[in-house]
């Protein structure tokens, strides 16, 4: 689990990566070892603009925010990317437990015991 973090027209600044990677270790519950985020700080017309991406096994989720004063940006967007995360995790476990295929396949026709029995015709 690594974050990226980069900025666009302004400084690096070291209190900014280190609140930002504070934050990304909160999300360690939702996110494997191997999966990455990055981060990136921009500053324009007196906002500041931070985008975070994160990459997970199957998906990228992405999350931004603007606002005037730069941490409450970071701390905005971090909220939204564990919101996401969250909806994620509870969706899968969701699935596990009502017994939902989650590889991406249908099951086959074959995989049903069909007769015509099975079916009624509507009455009109």
């Amino acid at each position: 689990m690594s974050l990226e973090v980069s900025f666009r027209n302004l400084r690096p600044r070291e209190e900014v990566k280190a609140r930002a990677e504070v934050l990304y270790t909160k999300l360690e519950r939702f996110l494997d070892p191997d999966e990455e985020g990055l981060l990136t700080v921009t500053v324009e017309h007196g906002q500041a603009i931070i985008e975070l991406v994160v990459v997970t096994k199957g998906d990228t989720l992405k999350a931004a925010e603007e606002h005037e004063e730069l941490r409450t940006a970071i701390d905005k967007v971090f909220h939204n990317m564990e919101m996401q995360l969250r909806r994620r995790k509870e969706k899968r476990s969701e699935r596990r437990r009502s017994g939902e295929r989650t590889d991406g396949f249908a099951p086959l026709e074959s995989d049903y015991d069909l007769d015509d029995d099975d079916f009624e015709e509507a009455s009109p």
